[in-house]
C-alpha cells in the first residue's frame, strides 16, 4: 500500500510517477503540468494493485514543480477536516463549554480528601493569546508578484485558546505539553496590470481566516522573585495541524489558503511573569510569546478574473511566524 500517489519509476530511476485513481483528477493535473510547461509522459494501465490507473512520468529534474502543482490539486479537492458546518461548530462550542466548566471547578473547588498533596508536580493551565502583527520578528506584510498581479497578504489581529499541562521536574524546571486552537486572519490587497488589455484595477479583501491546531511540546525555567512571583522563560516545539483550506473571493478577485503538509514544527519562544498558584487560589502568567514554522508549510494562491473567460493565477508560500500576548490562569 503506498502513503503517497508520487513514487520513483521502478524501472527508471531519472522519472518520478504520479498516480491518480479517477479520471477529473488527472484532467486537472495534467492541465496544471501543461499551464506551468513541465515535461510529462502519460499512460493508462488498469493492472495497478492499489487501484491507481492514470499515470504520469515526470524527470526528476521538474520533480519539486509537479510535486507543487500535485500539492494545489489536492488541496482544492480535499474535503474539510469535520465536512458538516453545524458540527464543526458544534465541537467549538462543547470544547469551550468543558474549558469553562474546568475553570470555574477549579475556582470553587477547596482542599479535600481527593486533591493532589500540597506541593503537587502537576499544573494545569488555560491560556488566551492575542496574535499582533509584529514586523521586527517577522510577523509582517508579504507581496507575490507575477503575470502583473500583485497581492499583499497583511496579518491582522488573531486569537489562540488553549490548554497546558506541566510536569515540574526540579523546583524552576518543568516540561509540559497541551493543546491549542489557532485563529489567524489576513486581508489581501490586489493590483492587476496589462497593458495589452489597458487593464489597471485595484481591490481588497479585508479578511480571509484560517483556523488549526497546536500542540506545544517545551520545557520551561523559572527565575524567583520573591512572594511567589517568578520570571519564566520558555522554548520548544510544536506541532501545527491545519484540517482545511480557506477560500475568499470578490467580483474579480479569489484568495485561496491551504496546507502544503497535514502538520508542520514550528519552533517557539515565551517569556513573561509568572505568580504560582496556591491550593485554595490560582495563578497566573502574563508574557510575550514568538513562534517561527519550519519550511514551507502554508502556500497561497491569487487569482484574478476579468470576463468569463480570462484568468490569472499567481502562486506563493506563506511565512507562518505569530507573535504576541499571552494571559494564562494557572491551576495547580
Amino acid at each position: 500500500m503506498r502513503l503517497t500517489n508520487y513514487f520513483i519509476h521502478p524501472a527508471d530511476n531519472r522519472y518520478y510517477v504520479f498516480s491518480f485513481r479517477e479520471e477529473n483528477h488527472s484532467v486537472i493535473f495534467r492541465n496544471s503540468l501543461e499551464d506551468q510547461a513541465i515535461p510529462f509522459e502519460f499512460h493508462e494501465d488498469d493492472e495497478l494493485e492499489y487501484g491507481a490507473k492514470y499515470l504520469f512520468g515526470v524527470p526528476r529534474t521538474h520533480f519539486q514543480e509537479a510535486l507543487k502543482q500535485n500539492h494545489l490539486l489536492y488541496a482544492a479537492i480535499r474535503s474539510p477536516f469535520i465536512p458538516n458546518k453545524f458540527f464543526r461548530w458544534l465541537l467549538l462550542f462543547i470544547t469551550g463549554l468543558f474549558l469553562l466548566l474546568a475553570i470555574l471547578g477549579a475556582l470553587s473547588t477547596k482542599v479535600n480528601a481527593q486533591t493532589f498533596p500540597t506541593k503537587s508536580v502537576w499544573e494545569l493551565s488555560v491560556l488566551a493569546r492575542m496574535n499582533t502583527p509584529f514586523s521586527m520578528v517577522g510577523v509582517e506584510d508579504e507581496v507575490f508578484e507575477d503575470l502583473g498581479l500583485s497581492a499583499v497578504w497583511s496579518p491582522k489581529m488573531g486569537q489562540e485558546f488553549g490548554m497546558r499541562l506541566h510536569y515540574r521536574l526540579k523546583e524552576n524546571w518543568s516540561f509540559g505539553t497541551g493543546i491549542q486552537w489557532v485563529r489567524r486572519n489576513y486581508s489581501i490587497n490586489f493590483h492587476y496590470q496589462n497593458d495589452t488589455l489597458a487593464i489597471n484595477d485595484f481591490d481588497t479583501i479585508p479578511r480571509l481566516t484560517t483556523v488549526g491546531y497546536r500542540i506545544p511540546i517545551f520545557a520551561e525555567t523559572r527565575v524567583p522573585l520573591g512572594l511567589g512571583y517568578f520570571v519564566s522563560a520558555t522554548a520548544g516545539l510544536g506541532i501545527d495541524i491545519k484540517p482545511s483550506d480557506s477560500f475568499v473571493n470578490t467580483d474579480n478577485y479569489e484568495a485561496y489558503l491551504g496546507r502544503v503538509r497535514w502538520a508542520s514544527l514550528p519552533l517557539l519562544a515565551e517569556i513573561g511573569l509568572y505568580k504560582e498558584p496556591q491550593r485554595d487560589k490560582p495563578g497566573w502568567y502574563i508574557g510575550l510569546y514568538w513562534s517561527k514554522g519550519g519550511g514551507k508549510s502554508i502556500w497561497v494562491e491569487q487569482v484574478v478574473l476579468f470576463e468569463s473567460d480570462y484568468r490569472v493565477v499567481s502562486r506563493g508560500y506563506l511565512t507562518s511566524n505569530l507573535a504576541g500576548i499571552e494571559l494564562r490562569i494557572l491551576l495547580e
